[in-house]
């Protein structure tokens, strides 16, 4: 794990920790080696660096739009040092998902949100199946993950009024299924329907 990271992730941890009353249940499930894409719902723009946080013991890339990356160069800077990448969330390019099957390929973690964009009233969207593909693709494990809260004011997570939580859920396994788009669609349902279970068992204490 490259030094800047684990400090920037640390860093976000206690900062939401000790200001908000962060909450992150199922880190257990995350696989410590190979290739692994964390699935998770959109509610805000603090849902990446949140979720890498809550990952701990990787260090992952992220799908990020590539609107993104032309706000200001200061802004690029800070997406790129932390492994975001520029992508068509609505239609990624075979350039881009070929890229990112060789980082499953080499071992690493990808945190991926299937939604595309983020889903500002906290109802799920509609899920990209590019999540589907490269998981078969890569044959690697996908965890689902559901994050809950970050689309409320932070005045209200200060006065644990609204308290963000991310809970992941046990790895579904890809080896064997083949790269079909019946497949692909099944598996997509599958990371869907186990994100929308997990997002519905958080406490809303």
């Amino acid at each position: 794990m490259k030094l800047r990271y684990r400090i920037g992730t640390r860093v976000i941890y206690l900062v939401w920790r000790i200001l908000f009353g962060f909450r992150i249940e199922g880190r257990e499930n995350i696989p410590k080696n190979g290739g692994v894409i964390i699935a998770s719902n959109h509610l805000s723009n603090f849902d990446p660096p949140l979720v890498g946080t809550a990952v701990w013991v990787r260090e992952c890339y992220f799908f990020a739009k590539r609107e993104l990356f032309v706000i200001n160069k200061f802004y690029k800077w800070i997406m790129e040092t932390f492994n975001a990448y520029a992508v068509d969330t609505k239609k990624p390019s075979k350039e881009t998902l070929k890229y990112t099957q060789e980082l499953m390929n080499k071992g690493l973690g990808l945190i991926f949100f299937p939604e595309g964009t983020r889903s500002l009233e906290g109802h799920f969207l509609e899920f990209n199946q590019g999540v589907g593909w490269l998981a078969l693709r890569s044959q690697v494990p996908v965890v689902p993950a559901a994050i809950k809260r970050t689309n409320t004011s932070l005045v209200s997570q200060f006065f644990r009024k609204n308290r963000v939580q991310i809970k992941f859920g046990k790895p579904i396994i890809t080896n064997g299924f083949k790269t079909n788009k019946e497949e692909r669609e099944l598996i997509t349902q599958k990371i869907e329907d186990r994100i929308k279970e997990l997002y519905e068992s958080i406490s809303d204490a």
